[in-house]
């Protein structure tokens, strides 16, 4: 991988350039302020492949700069892993909704560095096969492309520009980093789309993938004030966690985000109206979760939403059957 490290300390960017230097599949270039390296990037024919940031730098920091690179065309996936000492909730989150990849603290270790590289390989060749095809595109006209190289009914589909809503290995990436004490305070919650099948297969793969995008903007936004990070799972399923909150009406909140969905008129790309509904699964708490059990928890979140969409259906089935034969 072609690598950019942003850090204002000439040490930790000495360290990091030995480094890469003992691997034969990458190569690093190195900046020491977010202007530095935004000149880089204009400047460097190369495709950068993965971007290594600092968040506490003059000027403009780390986490502005990830901002400002998912904001590219040429970089709306690439993988973006922090590399701070800012070990605080509050700036592991604003790392994640800013587009961030990955996040390591400060010390550490060139060997755990090593295998976040490995990690994000895979995204980064996918992020670089979309990107050539993108450098140019208009907002929509991007959206498109994407959708129409990557979109799959149980795969994750990348959604842009949706405050709070990050993509799926970043969630996991984003519960893994926290300690059980940061985590016992959140809640873990599955949204699905109602008929989720049934709309992939009428709708056009792009009028698909603006539902998926829909959908995710009323549910972050329902989930406000409280701290929020949304992810889409794939299949019509959502996985959000929640901070801070003592006790969820969750019919009430499941109300409130249809009613946000029905304002919104969604319909297709020759006007016709769509009717579309989700349903949530049951709250699941991360007292004492960490690591890999925080990734089972979004796991039994989003089974949970698809379990009790398929058990609405059934209800709704034997209502129907009764009144027929009755």
């Amino acid at each position: 991988m072609h690598i950019l490290a942003v850090d204002d300390d000439p040490i930790i960017l000495e360290i990091l350039s030995a480094f890469v230097e003992t691997m034969d599949d990458h190569e690093i270039v190195t900046a020491e302020s977010v202007a530095d390296a935004l000149n880089i990037i204009e400047h460097q024919e190369k495709h950068f492949d993965c971007f290594l940031l600092d968040i506490q730098m003059p000027g403009t920091d780390g986490i502005e700069f990830c901002g400002i690179l998912r904001e590219m065309n040429a970089y709306l996936r690439t993988p973006i892993i922090m590399l701070t000492a800012m070990s605080e909730k509050s700036y592991i989150d604003k790392a994640f909704n800013a587009g961030a990849t990955d996040y390591i603290t400060k010390p550490f270790e060139l060997n755990g560095l090593k295998g976040r590289l490995s990690l994000v390989e895979k995204i980064a060749i996918e992020a670089r096969n979309t990107s050539s095809k993108l450098t140019n595109a208009s907002p929509l006209r991007r959206n498109r492309d994407l959708v129409q190289q990557e979109l799959n009914l149980h795969s994750p589909i990348p959604i842009f520009d949706v405050d709070g809503v990050i993509e799926n290995h970043a969630m996991e990436n984003y519960v893994t980093k926290l300690s059980r004490s940061e985590l016992c305070g959140s809640v873990v919650i599955g949204f699905t789309i109602r008929h989720a099948a049934d709309l992939f297969c009428n709708l056009s793969d792009f009028d698909f993938s603006c539902v998926i995008t829909d959908v995710s903007e009323a549910i972050s936004d329902c989930l406000l004030p409280a701290q929020r990070l949304v992810s889409y799972a794939g299949n019509g399923t959502y996985v959000a966690v929640v901070e801070g909150v003592t006790h969820i009406d969750l019919e009430r909140l499941v109300n409130q985000m249809n009613r946000c969905i029905h304002a919104m008129e969604l319909c297709t790309s020759d006007g016709m109206s769509l009717d579309v509904r989700i349903c949530a699964g049951r709250p699941n708490r991360l007292v004492w979760r960490k690591g890999t059990a925080a990734v089972e928890a979004l796991r039994e979140a989003h089974i949970s939403a698809e379990d009790a969409a398929e058990q609405l259906e059934r209800e709704l089935s034997c209502i129907w059957s009764t009144e027929m034969t009755a």
